[in-house]
């Protein structure tokens, strides 16, 4: 029986991902390290300590060298400062009649205040956990976040499904034994070969989501 549907904030929530490479790249431009934005992208769904220290041994040849805690809080000060927050169409309607029948939960690689901050501005009252980058040690692609979440859910693996939009989501989603529904919103459908069913777009997302009942068998639904 399906008892939950766990969500990816980033792409999959809110259209928010152009700020948080926006973001980075404004304070490697301060810092003076040289970044390729996609890269973001590609490593969307990854804990931000990781992926800032990605990019700078990338672009300095040793990340040692550099302060990345404090890189992250100039990052978050900077993404607040810039964001403007769009929910997908849809979305926070059709997640207040799934929360009628289906506990929920939000799992990201964003940091807490982040996290906190868009989930409690824009889905009030929706989600019965959130799991952030500060909550595991080993983030996306680990297992580790979604194992978190299941959790504390108190669901097993079969009692769940994942909603990620980054192939590192997927992976870590997979790992943790969940059914994982991508939906490519910024990168190339080909990239989700490990995801369960690939969804094309949000509004395709929200009519799967409101069609989605407890007796949903996701063993009969692989593609």
């Amino acid at each position: 029986m399906l008892k939950a549907v766990i969500f990816d904030m980033d792409g999959v929530l809110v259209d928010s991902m152009s700020y948080h490479a926006e973001a980075v790249q404004h304070i490697f431009d301060e810092i003076g390290v040289e970044m390729d934005k996609q890269d973001i992208f590609e490593r969307e769904g990854e804990r931000t300590v990781d992926i800032v220290a990605f990019l700078l041994e990338k672009g300095t040849g040793d990340a040692s060298n550099y302060d990345i805690p404090d890189i992250v809080e100039r990052y978050i000060a900077e993404f607040n400062r810039i964001v403007e927050l769009k929910v997908f169409d849809g979305m926070q309607e059709c997640l207040s009649n799934l929360k009628q029948r289906f506990d929920l939960a939000v799992v990201s690689g964003s940091d807490r205040p982040i996290v906190y901050d868009i989930v409690q501005s824009q889905y009030p009252g929706i989600f019965r956990e959130i799991v952030t980058a500060d909550d595991v040690q080993h983030g996306k692609p680990e297992p580790d976040p979604y194992l978190k979440a299941m959790e504390m859910l108190g669901i097993s693996s079969h009692e769940a499904i994942v909603i990620e939009n980054a192939p590192m989501g997927v992976e870590s989603a997979k790992k943790a034994g969940l059914y994982c529904v991508a939906i490519p919103t910024y990168l190339d459908p080909k990239k989700f070969h490990q995801a369960d069913m690939i969804i094309e777009d949000h509004i395709h997302l929200v009519e799967f989501l409101r069609k989605l009942e407890p007796s949903y068998n996701c063993l009969q639904s692989k593609l």
